[in-house]
């Protein structure tokens, strides 16, 4: 199956990574879009959307510039209360993750050195 990823966050790394390890994942394709701030992300979700690649997932990173998390999640839930947000954080069991979950997020993937995990996991809420 063929799934569509809207990244948001401001780690560049995260941009190069994410397609590459979901790449090596062989029962799915992948297209990822990038966004490297919240109100970015807002507006790449829409753009989306609103033509013919509305994001199957959306990993929101919470600490962001310009916009956070946060707030582009209650954003794009207010516009799609449908739209599938995984915060994708270090932040996990804190407060703000809390926030983000009340604001919409469906649910949280873990950023982690284990890149084989983090496709699992992202598969896994796929295939949900």
């Amino acid at each position: 199956m063929d799934y569509i990823i809207l990244l948001v966050d401001d780690e560049e790394q995260f941009h190069t990574l994410l397609p590459h390890y979901l790449m090596k994942h062989k029962q799915h394709a992948f297209s990822v879009h990038s966004a490297r701030h919240g109100k970015a992300g807002v507006e790449q979700y829409s753009r989306l959307a609103n033509g013919s690649e509305k994001p199957d997932l959306v990993l929101m990173d919470i600490k962001m510039p310009v916009m956070n998390g946060v707030e582009a999640t209650r954003r794009i839930t207010d516009n799609d209360p449908a739209a599938n947000i995984y915060l994708f954080t270090a932040y996990a069991g804190t407060e703000v993750e809390r926030n983000a979950l009340d604001a919409g997020a469906k649910g949280t993937i873990c950023k982690s050195a284990d890149w084989t995990r983090i496709v699992e996991d992202i598969v896994n809420v796929l295939e949900l």
